[in-house]
């Protein structure tokens, strides 16, 4: 996987059929080395808890959806 080699470590969703479908793309060695061990920024509790059903630990909810909030939580 392409983001896997260039380092990426963090990934932002904002809707849940944009976790599942990351989740699911991803080949299953992919997930258990790389994806899962991602730092998971999400929107809301909803995806969160979504997010620890599919195997996720590190997840940080923003305060809100916009640019701002993500932004805020990323630093």
């Amino acid at each position: 996987m392409r983001w896997h080699t260039r380092g990426v470590t963090t990934l932002v969703v904002t809707s849940g059929e944009m976790l599942q479908r990351l989740w699911s793309l991803t080949p299953q060695w992919y997930r258990e080395h790389w994806l899962l061990r991602c730092r998971l920024l999400v929107v809301s509790e909803r995806l969160a808890h979504l997010a620890r059903e599919l195997g996720w630990q590190d997840i940080k909810v923003a305060d809100n959806a916009d640019n701002d909030a993500l932004l805020r939580a990323l630093q």
